[in-house]
């Protein structure tokens, strides 16, 4: 059933190119999640944003795009794409979701 929402969702999105956007890039992200990290965030709301998008990517792609084990936690997931992030300033002007995909996939591959 999932695959067959996928791929439904993947028929209307190429068929709605021209209204496609991104909300945000890497570097937007890395910045919220760096606050985040922090002792004290200068604005909980734009981490918490942050924090909140790379959960809610996780939520919307895990078991399609990468495989989760049981148990793994929001800090986990947080933690695995900032130091992707982190670990990447050169690929960091992308689309956030292709970044947190990325991430959460070379953590987390799907097995054939």
């Amino acid at each position: 059933m999932k695959k067959i929402i996928f791929i439904m969702g993947l028929s209307f999105g190429l068929l709605a190119t021209n209204c496609f956007a991104s909300f945000y890039t890497g570097n937007e992200i890395y910045a919220r999640l760096m606050d985040w990290k922090s002792e004290s965030p200068s604005n909980m709301t734009t981490a918490s944003v942050g924090a909140g998008y790379v959960i809610g990517v996780y939520d919307a792609l895990n078991g399609l795009s990468f495989c989760s084990p049981g148990g793994v936690n929001q800090g986990q997931i947080r933690d695995i794409v900032f130091n992707y992030l982190r670990d990447n300033p050169q690929i960091r002007q992308k689309d956030a979701y292709i970044l947190v995909v990325q991430a959460l996939n070379k953590a987390f591959p799907c097995k054939k």
